[in-house]
Protein backbone atom coordinates (compact mmCIF):
# COMPACT_ATOMS: atom_id res chain seq x y z
CA UNK A 1 0.00 0.00 0.00
CA UNK A 2 2.57 2.32 0.79
CA UNK A 3 4.09 1.74 -2.68
CA UNK A 4 0.71 2.52 -4.47
CA UNK A 5 0.42 6.18 -2.46
CA UNK A 6 4.08 6.82 -3.18
CA UNK A 7 3.52 5.49 -7.17
CA UNK A 8 0.11 7.61 -7.05
CA UNK A 9 1.85 10.87 -5.29
CA UNK A 10 4.91 11.22 -7.88
CA UNK A 11 2.60 10.60 -10.85
CA UNK A 12 0.35 13.12 -9.70
CA UNK A 13 3.35 16.03 -9.28
CA UNK A 14 4.95 15.27 -12.62
CA UNK A 15 1.91 16.47 -14.46
CA UNK A 16 1.72 19.64 -12.68
CA UNK A 17 2.30 22.57 -14.68
CA UNK A 18 4.88 25.43 -13.31
CA UNK A 19 4.06 28.74 -12.71
CA UNK A 20 5.74 31.05 -15.60
CA UNK A 21 5.86 34.85 -14.30
CA UNK A 22 5.29 37.48 -17.73
CA UNK A 23 5.30 40.75 -15.94
CA UNK A 24 3.35 43.43 -17.64
CA UNK A 25 5.40 46.87 -17.67
CA UNK A 26 3.50 50.30 -19.44
CA UNK A 27 6.92 51.73 -20.24
CA UNK A 28 7.99 48.53 -22.23
CA UNK A 29 4.75 48.61 -23.69
CA UNK A 30 4.46 52.05 -24.49
CA UNK A 31 7.90 51.94 -26.00
CA UNK A 32 6.97 48.90 -27.97
CA UNK A 33 2.95 50.96 -29.78
CA UNK A 34 5.89 53.78 -30.69
CA UNK A 35 8.42 51.54 -32.60
CA UNK A 36 5.30 50.22 -35.06
CA UNK A 37 6.22 51.01 -38.35
CA UNK A 38 5.00 50.16 -41.93
CA UNK A 39 8.66 48.75 -42.62
CA UNK A 40 8.14 46.26 -39.85
CA UNK A 41 9.97 42.85 -41.51
CA UNK A 42 7.47 40.97 -39.40
CA UNK A 43 4.70 42.75 -41.13
CA UNK A 44 6.39 42.06 -44.46
CA UNK A 45 6.00 37.97 -43.75
CA UNK A 46 2.44 38.49 -42.54
CA UNK A 47 0.91 40.40 -45.75
CA UNK A 48 3.62 37.57 -47.74
CA UNK A 49 1.71 35.02 -45.78
CA UNK A 50 -1.56 36.20 -46.61
CA UNK A 51 -1.01 36.55 -49.96
CA UNK A 52 1.23 33.30 -50.33
CA UNK A 53 3.45 35.09 -52.71
CA UNK A 54 6.95 37.06 -51.77
CA UNK A 55 6.78 41.12 -51.96
CA UNK A 56 9.12 43.47 -52.30
CA UNK A 57 10.04 45.53 -49.17
CA UNK A 58 9.37 48.06 -48.24
CA UNK A 59 6.36 48.65 -50.37
CA UNK A 60 6.75 52.05 -52.17
CA UNK A 61 3.09 53.22 -52.04
CA UNK A 62 0.19 52.04 -50.03
CA UNK A 63 -3.17 51.68 -51.29
CA UNK A 64 -5.87 50.62 -48.94
CA UNK A 65 -5.67 47.01 -49.50
CA UNK A 66 -2.10 46.82 -48.22
CA UNK A 67 -3.25 49.07 -45.50
CA UNK A 68 -6.05 46.68 -44.40
CA UNK A 69 -3.63 43.92 -43.91
CA UNK A 70 -1.29 46.03 -42.13
CA UNK A 71 -4.09 47.24 -39.65
CA UNK A 72 -4.69 43.47 -39.17
CA UNK A 73 -1.70 43.00 -37.97
CA UNK A 74 -1.00 46.18 -35.62
CA UNK A 75 -4.68 46.75 -34.62
CA UNK A 76 -5.29 45.92 -30.67
CA UNK A 77 -8.53 45.21 -31.45
CA UNK A 78 -7.61 41.78 -33.30
CA UNK A 79 -4.80 41.67 -30.72
CA UNK A 80 -8.24 41.29 -28.66
CA UNK A 81 -10.41 39.51 -30.55
CA UNK A 82 -7.63 36.36 -30.66
CA UNK A 83 -6.88 36.41 -27.27
CA UNK A 84 -10.60 35.76 -26.29
CA UNK A 85 -10.75 32.90 -28.67
CA UNK A 86 -7.84 31.33 -27.34
CA UNK A 87 -9.17 31.58 -23.82
CA UNK A 88 -12.28 30.17 -25.53
CA UNK A 89 -10.49 27.24 -26.60
CA UNK A 90 -8.81 26.94 -23.58
CA UNK A 91 -12.09 26.18 -21.79
CA UNK A 92 -12.12 23.29 -24.69
CA UNK A 93 -10.13 21.42 -22.36
CA UNK A 94 -11.81 22.13 -19.18
CA UNK A 95 -14.94 20.69 -20.40
CA UNK A 96 -13.33 17.31 -21.55
CA UNK A 97 -11.29 16.88 -18.41
CA UNK A 98 -12.82 14.17 -16.44
CA UNK A 99 -13.02 14.17 -12.57
CA UNK A 100 -10.19 13.12 -10.45
CA UNK A 101 -10.80 9.93 -8.06
CA UNK A 102 -10.28 10.91 -4.56
CA UNK A 103 -8.01 8.45 -2.06
CA UNK A 104 -8.76 8.54 1.48
CA UNK A 105 -6.18 7.14 4.26
CA UNK A 106 -6.77 7.29 8.03
CA UNK A 107 -3.68 4.70 9.64
CA UNK A 108 -4.86 5.17 13.17
CA UNK A 109 -3.96 3.70 16.82
CA UNK A 110 -4.76 1.38 19.15
CA UNK A 111 -4.52 2.09 23.08
CA UNK A 112 -6.76 -0.46 24.83
CA UNK A 113 -5.67 -3.41 23.25
CA UNK A 114 -4.78 -6.37 25.52
CA UNK A 115 -2.07 -7.03 23.79
CA UNK A 116 0.26 -4.85 21.91
CA UNK A 117 1.03 -6.94 18.78
CA UNK A 118 -0.20 -5.01 16.15
CA UNK A 119 -2.02 -1.55 18.00
CA UNK A 120 -1.66 -0.06 14.51
CA UNK A 121 -4.35 -0.06 11.70
CA UNK A 122 -4.91 1.43 7.87
CA UNK A 123 -8.07 2.50 6.72
CA UNK A 124 -8.42 3.80 2.90
CA UNK A 125 -10.77 4.00 0.57
CA UNK A 126 -11.23 5.87 -3.19
CA UNK A 127 -14.02 7.58 -4.07
CA UNK A 128 -14.18 7.15 -8.03
CA UNK A 129 -16.87 9.86 -9.49
CA UNK A 130 -18.58 8.34 -12.50
CA UNK A 131 -20.58 10.78 -14.91
CA UNK A 132 -23.99 9.81 -15.68
CA UNK A 133 -26.25 10.62 -18.75
CA UNK A 134 -23.83 11.96 -21.30
CA UNK A 135 -22.83 14.97 -19.36
CA UNK A 136 -19.36 15.16 -20.76
CA UNK A 137 -20.17 15.24 -24.03
CA UNK A 138 -23.01 17.91 -24.00
CA UNK A 139 -20.71 19.76 -21.61
CA UNK A 140 -17.57 19.71 -24.60
CA UNK A 141 -19.92 20.42 -27.01
CA UNK A 142 -20.90 23.63 -25.42
CA UNK A 143 -17.08 24.38 -24.92
CA UNK A 144 -16.30 23.76 -28.85
CA UNK A 145 -19.45 25.96 -29.87
CA UNK A 146 -18.37 29.07 -27.78
CA UNK A 147 -15.02 28.57 -29.64
CA UNK A 148 -16.06 28.49 -32.41
CA UNK A 149 -18.30 31.55 -31.55
CA UNK A 150 -15.03 33.31 -30.86
CA UNK A 151 -13.29 32.26 -34.01
CA UNK A 152 -15.77 33.56 -35.77
CA UNK A 153 -15.47 37.12 -33.82
CA UNK A 154 -12.14 37.60 -35.12
CA UNK A 155 -13.72 37.82 -38.52
CA UNK A 156 -15.94 40.12 -37.54
CA UNK A 157 -13.64 42.19 -35.82
CA UNK A 158 -11.40 42.47 -39.01
CA UNK A 159 -14.40 44.03 -40.85
CA UNK A 160 -14.76 46.35 -38.06
CA UNK A 161 -10.95 47.18 -38.41
CA UNK A 162 -11.17 47.73 -42.56
CA UNK A 163 -14.16 49.46 -42.22
CA UNK A 164 -12.68 51.76 -39.42
CA UNK A 165 -9.73 52.18 -41.40
CA UNK A 166 -11.75 53.08 -44.85
CA UNK A 167 -13.43 56.27 -43.39
CA UNK A 168 -10.11 57.24 -42.24
CA UNK A 169 -8.39 56.46 -45.32
CA UNK A 170 -11.51 58.51 -47.21
CA UNK A 171 -11.05 61.25 -44.57
CA UNK A 172 -7.14 61.10 -45.46
CA UNK A 173 -7.78 61.79 -48.91
CA UNK A 174 -10.90 63.97 -48.51
CA UNK A 175 -8.23 66.30 -46.84
CA UNK A 176 -5.82 66.35 -49.20
CA UNK A 177 -8.04 67.06 -52.12
CA UNK A 178 -9.94 70.12 -50.13
CA UNK A 179 -6.60 71.43 -49.07
CA UNK A 180 -5.08 71.44 -52.53
CA UNK A 181 -8.69 73.15 -53.83
CA UNK A 182 -8.13 75.75 -50.84
CA UNK A 183 -4.83 76.53 -51.74
CA UNK A 184 -5.96 76.99 -55.79
CA UNK A 185 -8.73 79.43 -54.27
CA UNK A 186 -6.08 81.04 -52.60
CA UNK A 187 -3.84 81.68 -55.47
CA UNK A 188 -6.74 82.57 -57.72
CA UNK A 189 -8.24 85.37 -54.74
CA UNK A 190 -4.34 86.79 -54.65
CA UNK A 191 -4.37 86.97 -58.66
CA UNK A 192 -7.90 88.89 -58.53
CA UNK A 193 -6.83 90.74 -55.43
CA UNK A 194 -3.34 91.81 -57.20
CA UNK A 195 -5.49 92.69 -60.30
CA UNK A 196 -7.84 95.36 -58.46
CA UNK A 197 -4.88 97.03 -57.01
CA UNK A 198 -3.53 97.65 -60.45
CA UNK A 199 -6.88 99.07 -61.47
CA UNK A 200 -7.39 100.73 -58.22
CA UNK A 201 -4.50 102.88 -59.07
CA UNK A 202 -4.93 103.35 -62.12
CA UNK A 203 -8.64 104.52 -61.26
CA UNK A 204 -10.58 102.51 -63.02
CA UNK A 205 -12.54 101.07 -59.83
CA UNK A 206 -13.32 102.32 -56.37
CA UNK A 207 -11.44 101.21 -53.03
CA UNK A 208 -14.94 99.31 -52.04
CA UNK A 209 -14.85 97.20 -55.14
CA UNK A 210 -10.73 96.18 -53.47
CA UNK A 211 -12.57 95.89 -49.73
CA UNK A 212 -14.89 93.04 -50.65
CA UNK A 213 -12.42 90.91 -52.43
CA UNK A 214 -9.99 91.49 -49.74
CA UNK A 215 -12.44 90.31 -47.32
CA UNK A 216 -13.14 87.05 -49.72
CA UNK A 217 -9.02 86.69 -49.46
CA UNK A 218 -9.11 87.01 -45.91
CA UNK A 219 -11.71 83.80 -45.89
CA UNK A 220 -9.75 81.90 -48.67
CA UNK A 221 -6.74 82.24 -45.96
CA UNK A 222 -8.68 81.27 -43.39
CA UNK A 223 -9.72 77.82 -45.19
CA UNK A 224 -6.43 77.18 -46.12
CA UNK A 225 -5.71 77.08 -42.31
CA UNK A 226 -8.88 75.11 -41.68
CA UNK A 227 -7.52 72.20 -44.40
CA UNK A 228 -3.94 72.01 -43.14
CA UNK A 229 -5.36 71.19 -39.48
CA UNK A 230 -8.07 68.81 -41.32
CA UNK A 231 -5.18 66.95 -43.16
CA UNK A 232 -2.86 67.10 -40.15
CA UNK A 233 -6.04 65.22 -38.19
CA UNK A 234 -6.90 62.90 -40.87
CA UNK A 235 -3.20 61.73 -40.62
CA UNK A 236 -3.81 60.88 -36.60
CA UNK A 237 -7.12 59.19 -37.47
CA UNK A 238 -5.52 57.22 -40.03
CA UNK A 239 -2.90 56.34 -37.54
CA UNK A 240 -5.23 55.08 -35.25
CA UNK A 241 -7.17 52.96 -37.42
CA UNK A 242 -4.09 51.05 -38.39
CA UNK A 243 -2.75 50.96 -34.80
CA UNK A 244 0.03 52.69 -35.06
CA UNK A 245 1.67 56.07 -34.06
CA UNK A 246 1.35 58.86 -36.31
CA UNK A 247 4.99 59.55 -36.60
CA UNK A 248 4.95 56.02 -38.78
CA UNK A 249 3.02 57.59 -41.17
CA UNK A 250 5.77 60.51 -41.88
CA UNK A 251 7.46 59.28 -44.98
CA UNK A 252 4.67 57.12 -46.02
CA UNK A 253 3.24 57.48 -49.99
CA UNK A 254 -0.38 56.79 -50.02
CA UNK A 255 -2.34 55.48 -53.03
CA UNK A 256 -5.42 57.20 -53.39
CA UNK A 257 -5.90 56.50 -57.26
CA UNK A 258 -9.36 54.20 -56.68
CA UNK A 259 -10.73 57.00 -54.94
CA UNK A 260 -10.66 59.28 -57.75
CA UNK A 261 -12.73 57.15 -59.78
CA UNK A 262 -16.57 56.77 -59.78
CA UNK A 263 -17.45 53.41 -58.95
CA UNK A 264 -19.70 51.18 -60.59
CA UNK A 265 -22.96 51.61 -57.80
CA UNK A 266 -25.76 50.14 -60.33
CA UNK A 267 -23.56 47.11 -61.28
CA UNK A 268 -23.04 45.68 -57.66
CA UNK A 269 -25.53 42.60 -57.12
CA UNK A 270 -27.33 43.74 -53.79
CA UNK A 271 -29.41 41.56 -53.29
CA UNK A 272 -27.88 38.78 -54.13
CA UNK A 273 -24.91 39.84 -52.17
CA UNK A 274 -27.89 40.26 -49.31
CA UNK A 275 -28.94 36.44 -49.17
CA UNK A 276 -25.19 35.96 -48.55
CA UNK A 277 -24.69 38.48 -45.79
CA UNK A 278 -28.17 37.34 -43.86
CA UNK A 279 -26.52 33.33 -44.05
CA UNK A 280 -22.61 33.82 -43.97
CA UNK A 281 -21.86 37.02 -41.84
CA UNK A 282 -19.22 36.03 -39.58
CA UNK A 283 -21.69 37.60 -36.86
CA UNK A 284 -24.20 36.10 -38.28
CA UNK A 285 -22.44 32.35 -38.01
CA UNK A 286 -21.31 33.61 -34.57
CA UNK A 287 -24.74 33.91 -33.62
CA UNK A 288 -25.44 30.46 -34.78
CA UNK A 289 -22.86 29.16 -32.85
CA UNK A 290 -23.76 31.13 -29.39
CA UNK A 291 -27.77 29.24 -30.14
CA UNK A 292 -25.98 25.59 -30.33
CA UNK A 293 -23.52 26.35 -27.29
CA UNK A 294 -27.26 27.27 -25.28
CA UNK A 295 -28.40 23.77 -26.90
CA UNK A 296 -25.75 21.88 -25.78
CA UNK A 297 -26.11 23.95 -22.67
CA UNK A 298 -29.40 22.85 -22.04
CA UNK A 299 -28.64 19.57 -22.86
CA UNK A 300 -26.40 19.37 -19.68
CA UNK A 301 -29.01 20.86 -17.51
CA UNK A 302 -31.75 18.34 -18.71
CA UNK A 303 -28.77 15.72 -17.97
CA UNK A 304 -27.62 16.87 -14.21
CA UNK A 305 -31.48 15.64 -13.46
CA UNK A 306 -29.49 12.00 -13.10
CA UNK A 307 -27.49 12.19 -10.60
CA UNK A 308 -23.98 11.20 -11.23
CA UNK A 309 -22.45 8.07 -9.06
CA UNK A 310 -19.55 7.50 -6.95
CA UNK A 311 -17.75 4.43 -6.25
CA UNK A 312 -16.02 3.89 -2.80
CA UNK A 313 -14.04 0.47 -3.40
CA UNK A 314 -12.13 0.51 0.45
CA UNK A 315 -9.25 -1.62 2.08
CA UNK A 316 -8.43 -1.75 5.50
CA UNK A 317 -5.60 -3.66 7.55
CA UNK A 318 -6.56 -4.43 10.84
CA UNK A 319 -4.86 -6.87 13.64
CA UNK A 320 -3.01 -8.44 10.70
CA UNK A 321 -6.38 -8.85 8.59
CA UNK A 322 -6.85 -7.42 4.93
CA UNK A 323 -10.31 -6.22 4.89
CA UNK A 324 -11.96 -5.11 1.21
CA UNK A 325 -14.91 -3.35 0.77
CA UNK A 326 -17.09 -1.89 -2.25
CA UNK A 327 -19.41 0.78 -1.97
CA UNK A 328 -21.01 3.73 -4.22
CA UNK A 329 -23.08 6.51 -2.85
CA UNK A 330 -25.43 8.91 -4.93
CA UNK A 331 -27.30 11.84 -4.85
CA UNK A 332 -30.78 11.91 -4.12
CA UNK A 333 -33.20 14.46 -6.26
CA UNK A 334 -35.39 14.42 -3.04
CA UNK A 335 -35.56 18.83 -3.09
CA UNK A 336 -35.79 19.30 -6.62
CA UNK A 337 -34.84 17.57 -9.96
CA UNK A 338 -32.27 20.50 -11.17
CA UNK A 339 -35.39 23.02 -12.43
CA UNK A 340 -33.70 25.85 -11.53
CA UNK A 341 -31.12 25.80 -14.18
CA UNK A 342 -33.22 24.22 -16.66
CA UNK A 343 -35.59 26.84 -16.54
CA UNK A 344 -31.98 29.07 -16.90
CA UNK A 345 -30.95 27.57 -19.63
CA UNK A 346 -34.40 27.73 -21.92
CA UNK A 347 -34.28 31.51 -21.08
CA UNK A 348 -31.23 31.87 -22.45
CA UNK A 349 -31.43 29.77 -25.68
CA UNK A 350 -35.02 31.61 -26.24
CA UNK A 351 -32.84 34.82 -25.58
CA UNK A 352 -30.24 34.02 -28.53
CA UNK A 353 -32.88 32.91 -30.56
CA UNK A 354 -34.34 36.27 -30.32
CA UNK A 355 -30.95 38.17 -30.69
CA UNK A 356 -30.29 35.99 -33.58
CA UNK A 357 -33.67 37.56 -34.91
CA UNK A 358 -32.69 40.92 -34.25
CA UNK A 359 -29.19 40.63 -35.71
CA UNK A 360 -30.74 39.68 -39.21
CA UNK A 361 -33.49 42.56 -39.11
CA UNK A 362 -30.56 44.86 -38.91
CA UNK A 363 -28.75 43.71 -41.46
CA UNK A 364 -31.61 43.96 -43.28
CA UNK A 365 -32.55 47.44 -42.65
CA UNK A 366 -28.41 48.47 -42.65
CA UNK A 367 -28.68 46.42 -46.26
CA UNK A 368 -31.81 48.31 -47.51
CA UNK A 369 -30.93 51.54 -46.45
CA UNK A 370 -27.09 51.68 -47.92
CA UNK A 371 -28.99 50.45 -50.99
CA UNK A 372 -31.34 53.25 -51.02
CA UNK A 373 -28.70 55.94 -50.74
CA UNK A 374 -26.85 54.37 -53.88
CA UNK A 375 -29.89 55.26 -55.76
CA UNK A 376 -29.55 59.02 -54.55
CA UNK A 377 -25.81 59.20 -55.11
CA UNK A 378 -26.16 57.56 -58.59
CA UNK A 379 -28.51 60.74 -59.76
CA UNK A 380 -26.06 63.36 -58.01
CA UNK A 381 -23.16 61.74 -59.60
CA UNK A 382 -25.09 62.72 -63.04
CA UNK A 383 -25.22 66.26 -62.39
CA UNK A 384 -22.13 66.43 -61.72
CA UNK A 385 -20.69 65.26 -64.22
CA UNK A 386 -22.97 67.65 -66.75
CA UNK A 387 -21.71 70.63 -64.62
CA UNK A 388 -18.32 69.56 -64.43
CA UNK A 389 -18.76 69.07 -68.52
CA UNK A 390 -20.30 72.58 -68.72
CA UNK A 391 -17.82 74.28 -66.17
CA UNK A 392 -14.88 72.73 -68.46
CA UNK A 393 -16.83 74.60 -71.67
CA UNK A 394 -17.02 77.75 -69.94
CA UNK A 395 -13.39 77.82 -69.20
CA UNK A 396 -12.59 76.54 -72.46
CA UNK A 397 -14.26 79.65 -73.69
CA UNK A 398 -12.95 81.78 -71.32
CA UNK A 399 -9.56 81.17 -71.88
CA UNK A 400 -10.31 81.83 -76.02
CA UNK A 401 -12.08 84.97 -75.07
CA UNK A 402 -8.79 85.97 -73.28
CA UNK A 403 -6.74 85.15 -75.89
CA UNK A 404 -8.65 87.12 -78.44
CA UNK A 405 -8.30 89.95 -76.05
CA UNK A 406 -12.27 90.15 -75.95
CA UNK A 407 -12.43 89.78 -72.13
CA UNK A 408 -9.92 90.84 -69.30
CA UNK A 409 -7.25 88.99 -67.02
CA UNK A 410 -9.82 89.29 -64.06
CA UNK A 411 -12.46 88.34 -65.88
CA UNK A 412 -10.68 84.79 -66.71
CA UNK A 413 -9.42 84.38 -63.15
CA UNK A 414 -13.41 84.67 -61.95
CA UNK A 415 -13.92 81.34 -64.41
CA UNK A 416 -11.05 79.60 -63.04
CA UNK A 417 -12.41 80.91 -59.84
CA UNK A 418 -16.07 79.04 -60.93
CA UNK A 419 -14.48 76.02 -62.28
CA UNK A 420 -12.48 75.39 -58.86
CA UNK A 421 -16.00 75.66 -56.70
CA UNK A 422 -17.34 73.65 -59.18
CA UNK A 423 -14.66 70.59 -58.76
CA UNK A 424 -15.28 70.77 -54.68
CA UNK A 425 -18.84 70.31 -55.44
CA UNK A 426 -18.12 67.53 -57.66
CA UNK A 427 -15.45 66.33 -55.14
CA UNK A 428 -18.15 66.73 -51.73
CA UNK A 429 -20.02 64.10 -54.36
CA UNK A 430 -17.59 62.02 -54.89
CA UNK A 431 -17.10 61.47 -51.23
CA UNK A 432 -20.54 60.91 -50.41
CA UNK A 433 -20.55 58.11 -53.23
CA UNK A 434 -17.43 56.83 -51.54
CA UNK A 435 -19.10 57.00 -47.96
CA UNK A 436 -22.60 55.10 -49.52
CA UNK A 437 -19.84 52.69 -50.83
CA UNK A 438 -18.40 51.87 -47.44
CA UNK A 439 -21.46 51.75 -45.82
CA UNK A 440 -22.86 48.94 -48.41
CA UNK A 441 -19.31 47.34 -48.11
CA UNK A 442 -19.71 46.90 -44.18
CA UNK A 443 -23.07 45.97 -44.33
CA UNK A 444 -22.66 42.93 -46.61
CA UNK A 445 -19.69 42.34 -45.63
CA UNK A 446 -18.15 41.76 -48.82
CA UNK A 447 -15.05 44.10 -50.60
CA UNK A 448 -16.29 46.11 -52.95
CA UNK A 449 -14.69 48.08 -55.52
CA UNK A 450 -11.61 45.84 -54.22
CA UNK A 451 -9.35 42.63 -54.86
CA UNK A 452 -9.15 42.64 -50.74
CA UNK A 453 -10.22 39.01 -49.96
CA UNK A 454 -10.91 38.92 -46.53
CA UNK A 455 -11.45 34.90 -45.95
CA UNK A 456 -7.39 35.05 -46.39
CA UNK A 457 -7.64 35.93 -42.92
CA UNK A 458 -9.02 33.35 -41.80
CA UNK A 459 -6.52 31.32 -41.03
CA UNK A 460 -5.17 33.11 -37.66
CA UNK A 461 -1.94 30.87 -37.73
CA UNK A 462 0.16 32.74 -39.38
CA UNK A 463 -0.63 35.38 -37.37
CA UNK A 464 -0.22 33.41 -34.14
CA UNK A 465 3.13 32.58 -35.44
CA UNK A 466 4.25 35.89 -36.41
CA UNK A 467 3.55 37.65 -32.65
Amino acid sequence: MRKFLYFILIISLSACAEFQDHPLNAADSTLSIENRCLTNLQLKQFIASVLAQEIGWPLPVWDLDNLSLAALYFHPDMALAQAIAETADAANITAAQRPNPTLNATPSYLTHLATAVAPWYAVSSLNIPIETAGKRGFRMDKAQQLSAAARLRIADAAWAVRGRLRLAWLEAFAAQEVERLAQQQLGLQQAMATRLEQQLAAGEISRQDLLRLQLLLSQAQLNENTAQKRRAESRVQLATALGLPVDALKEVALDFNRLTQAPALDSIPVSKLREIALRQRPDVLAALADYAAAQAALQLEIANQYPNIQANPGYAWELGENLWSLGASVQLPVFHQNQGLIAEAEAKRRELAVRFTALQSKIIGDIDRAHAGVAAVLAKQQHTEQQKSLQQQNLWFAQAQFNAGEIDHLALLTAEMEAVIAERTRLDVSLETQQTLNTLEDSLRTPINSAFNMSLIDNSAARNNLQ
